[in-house]
Order: C-alpha cells, then structure tokens, then sequence
C-alpha cells in the first residue's frame, strides 16, 4: 500500500493518490472524482484501463476515465425532472443540451476525503451538498475499492437527508491486450433488452429486444467488427431492478488471453465503444493517444433518464433509505471460443 499527494486540486487541497493489491492485482486509485487511475495484473506489462499518467488531468477528465459518477450517472433530458412533486433544473455543462454524469462539477469532479487505506483496500467519501447541480438534498457517499485475489471488487453506498436522486456509475474503460482498436476483443451482455435512443442520447422510453439488432451480445462477439455496424452508447437492460448480484458482461482478448467478467447488483449496463475520446500520447497512461475503440467503457448503473419515465426502474433515494452498489470485476486467462468473423 502506497499513499501520496499527486497534484492539487482547483480548491487547493491535495489530490492523494492510493496503491493497493497483491501479489496478483494491484490498483492505482487517486481522490479527487475517487477515479480508478491504474489496474494491473501480474505478468502484464500494461495497464488494464485508460488513464491519465499525470494525476492532475483528471481535474479536466472529459472522457471521466475510471470516475465514480453521479449523483445521477448518464443523461437527464433537457437536465429537467421532477422530484417529490417539484420541478427541478439541474445544471447542464455549457453548451449541452441534457446534464450528463450528475453535472459539470458532479463527483467525478469532486476531491473526496480518504477515509482510509489498507494493503489491499482504500475507502473514499464526499457529500455532495443540498442544492448542488441542482440536486435537494446533502448526499453522504461512500466507495469502497477491495482487492482481492484476481478481483477488483467496488462497493458505493450513499445516504440523504432529503429525496433526491441518487445513480451512481463506475466509469472504467477496458483494454486487455494494449492494442490500438480492441480488434481482436469479444464481448457478451446479459441483456435480452436495451434502451434504443435519439441522436443526443436520451432514451426514446421503451425497451427494445435486442434480437435482429447490431445489439444482441447474449452470443459472443467481436467489439470492433460489432461497434462498427452499430455504434455503442447504449443502455442494456439487466434487470427491472437493482439488488442481486448477477453477471452483467464478459470481456475477452485473444491475442492476450486476458478475460475479465463485470458482476454487479445493478439493474442497468452502459456500453460506450469511447467514440468521442480524443487524448494525446503525451498525456496517456499507456503513452499512446487515445481515440474511438481505444477501450470499452462498461458502465454499471440504473437506467438513463429514468427520472422521467415511470415504467423505468426508479432511481429516487429517500431519506430512510440506503443506496448500495457493488460491483466485481473478475480475471483471468480462460477464454471461451469466439465465433468465426
């Protein structure tokens, strides 16, 4: 376990950085946005996610790689809802027409507190105050980052004094064979459901079978021949609701031999190819430049906008409530067959 200051954040706190593992795993997490900055696995010469080599970067983390997101994760319609009956305006980023990710200065933009830290463990915490991004209530949230053998395991827990909403999103993206494109990456969603959506990325309102579609990942497939036929940015539907841990995805490489399976109590799986990340080689953890297909963000949550659709599964927290998210991240070196391009 290694603790040290990395940067300064915008309010002039430090900004820690945190090493925890094992002999088998081991994971950089630094506090401000509580973002995942570095996973390795022993015997891999490379790091597991994308990042920023420099700390201080994540302070403008456009793409929100390796971020806790929230207090809502993905988009809010026209950054509009109601909550307990009243009308709110959340506060969308300049130019945008939804708010995404819980606002411009949501948690990923936030230096959280460390709590503590341990060889193989280190525990975050912020509150997100009444009234931020035009949110009611303080929200007290909590993650905590565990490794265990070949596991990364993350659990989120939040709590309000108020009804607000409350989605939280782990937002990692995944390369397990350091290569430009994930060519030779397969991917599998158990998900019979996703979220079709307009141009902006707002849900259209209904679930969609994803049989006949480019969507339908319930067979193995490969990510870079899919993604091209049909972009990924999109909700899978796991479950009406959250709660039970269940297997939400399977990642593999077959030029590494790496495969990594997400486990998580949440209902919902944002799928995004990174079509939009643009960042130079200079600035990279892995010292190339990051683009479209660079990783796979596979994104635990509740569903996108469900504030504003009744049949969606509900993300309001309330005051005698805890909202608990845990996910598992599991590797190893065994591979299913994929199918023949």
């Amino acid at each position: 376990m290694n603790v040290q200051p990395c940067a300064i954040a915008p309010d002039g706190s430090d900004i820690v950085s945190v090493t925890i593992g094992d002999h088998l795993l081991q994971a950089t997490v630094i506090s401000f946005g509580a973002c995942l900055q570095d996973l390795r696995l022993r015997n891999v010469d490379y790091p597991l996610v994308l990042g920023y080599a420099d700390a201080a970067d994540y302070i403008g983390n456009a793409s929100y790689f390796g971020a806790v997101v929230g207090r809502n994760a993905n988009r809010i319609a026209h950054g509009r809802c109601a909550i307990s009956g009243q009308k709110r305006h959340l506060t969308k980023a300049d130019n945008d027409q939804h708010q995404l990710h819980g606002g411009p200065k949501g948690s990923s933009f936030r230096n959280w507190q460390l709590v503590s830290a341990t060889t193989n463990q280190v525990v975050l915490q912020d509150r997100l105050p009444h009234g931020h991004m035009g949110y009611p209530g303080n929200l007290d949230v909590q993650v905590t980052y565990t490794i265990e053998p070949h596991v990364l395991d993350v659990q989120i827990e939040a709590r309000t004094d108020q009804t607000t909403l409350c989605n939280f999103a782990l937002h990692n993206y995944f390369n397990l064979d350091n290569s430009l494109t994930l060519t030779d990456h397969f991917l599998r969603v158990f998900a019979a459901t996703y979220l079709p959506t307009d141009l902006s990325g707002i849900p259209l309102g209904y679930e969609a079978n994803v049989c006949n579609t480019g969507y339908d990942y319930r067979q193995i497939k490969p990510v870079k021949h899919q993604a091209i036929q049909a972009p990924l940015d999109h909700n899978f539907c796991i479950s009406r609701a959250p709660g039970k841990m269940r297997a939400l995805a399977d990642l593999q490489s077959c030029s590494s031999g790496l495969h990594m399976q997400v486990l998580s109590t949440e209902a919902g799986l944002q799928v995004y190819d990174a079509a939009h990340v643009c960042v130079a080689a200079k600035k990279s953890l892995h010292g190339r430049s990051y683009s479209a297909l660079s990783g796979l963000a596979l994104e635990p949550q509740g569903w996108p906008n469900a504030v504003n659709q009744s049949e969606f599964p509900n993300p309001i927290l309330h005051p005698s409530k805890v909202y608990f998210q845990h996910t598992r991240y599991k590797f190893d070196t065994k591979l299913d067959e994929p199918s023949a391009i």
